[in-house]
C-alpha cells in the first residue's frame, strides 16, 4: 500500500520578510573630537528642514526612491555638526522590495551631547560612501515630527566666502545664498535655498554653485533627485 504525501507550500509576498534599513558592517562610523575638523567637501547637507539640533541623535528620513526595487540598494548617509566636532558617515542597506513610503535611516551612534546642542546637517547620496557621480536625495526631516518646507536647503562649505546657486536650462534661474557663518561654525558657512516648485518633478535637477574666493570664482555642480518619485 502506497501512502501519498501532499506538501502544501504557501508563497508569501517578499515584503512579509522585508528587513528594516540598516547600516552595512558591524560598527556605526562616527567621529567626535574636541577641536573642529574641516573637510574639503563642498556640500554637507541637502535637506527640506532647518539644521536644528537633534537630542538623542538625528533620525534621517528621505522619500520613496527605493520602493519596490528588485535589488538591495546601498545609500551613503553623512551627518555633521556645524562646529565640525562631530561627523558620522555610513553606508546603509535598503532591502529589495522595500514598500514603505519613506526611508528612515536609524541613528546608531552613542548619542554624544554635541548633537543636542549644535546645528546638524545631513546628506544622503545614492550608492555606497565614496562613490563617484552619486546623486543627492533630499532629507525630509532630521527629527521626528520635523516639518518640511517648500524649499530645498543646501548647506555649503564655503569658508565664509559668498555663494550663489543657479539652476534651470542654461542656468537661467539664479539666487544668492545666505551667509550662515558663526565664529565656531567651521563645517558649513552658507545655505542655498531653492524653491521646490522651480525644480523638475521627475528626474534629477542640476544645481550649479559659484563660490567667490578673492579675485577668482569657483563653480561646481550637484545633481539632486526630487523629494518623492512618481507623484
Amino acid at each position: 500500500m502506497r501512502i501519498s504525501v501532499i506538501l502544501c507550500v504557501t508563497l508569501l509576498p517578499a515584503t512579509v520578510f522585508a528587513q528594516e534599513i540598516r547600516w552595512a558592517g558591524k560598527d556605526f562610523n562616527e567621529t567626535v573630537s574636541e577641536n573642529a575638523r574641516v573637510s574639503g567637501d563642498i556640500v554637507l547637507g541637502v535637506m527640506l528642514t532647518e539644521d536644528s539640533s537633534s537630542p538623542g541623535g538625528p533620525t534621517v528620513t528621505t522619500g520613496n526612491h527605493w520602493m519596490a526595487s528588485d535589488a538591495e540598494a546601498q545609500v551613503c548617509v553623512r551627518i555633521v555638526t556645524k562646529d565640525g566636532r562631530y561627523e558620522a558617515e555610513n553606508t546603509y542597506l535598503i532591502p529589495q522590495h522595500y514598500q514603505k513610503p519613506d526611508a528612515i535611516f536609524p541613528y546608531g551612534g552613542e548619542g554624544p551631547d554635541i548633537l543636542s546642542e549644535e546645528p546638524v546637517a545631513a546628506l544622503v547620496k545614492t550608492g555606497p560612501c565614496g562613490s563617484r557621480n552619486a546623486v543627492a536625495v533630499p532629507v525630509l526631516s532630521l527629527n521626528e515630527g520635523g516639518a518640511a518646507s517648500d524649499m530645498l536647503r543646501v548647506f555649503v562649505n564655503a569658508a565664509g566666502n559668498p555663494v550663489d546657486v543657479a539652476w534651470g536650462r542654461g542656468r537661467d534661474q539664479f539666487t544668492d545664498c545666505d551667509d550662515v557663518t558663526e565664529l565656531d561654525g567651521l563645517k558649513y558657512t552658507a545655505r542655498c535655498d531653492v524653491p521646490l516648485n522651480k525644480l523638475p518633478q521627475a528626474g534629477a535637477a542640476n544645481l550649479t554653485f559659484f563660490i567667490a574666493r578673492g579675485n577668482t570664482e569657483e563653480d561646481f555642480e550637484l545633481s539632486v533627485l526630487p523629494p518623492y518619485v512618481g507623484e
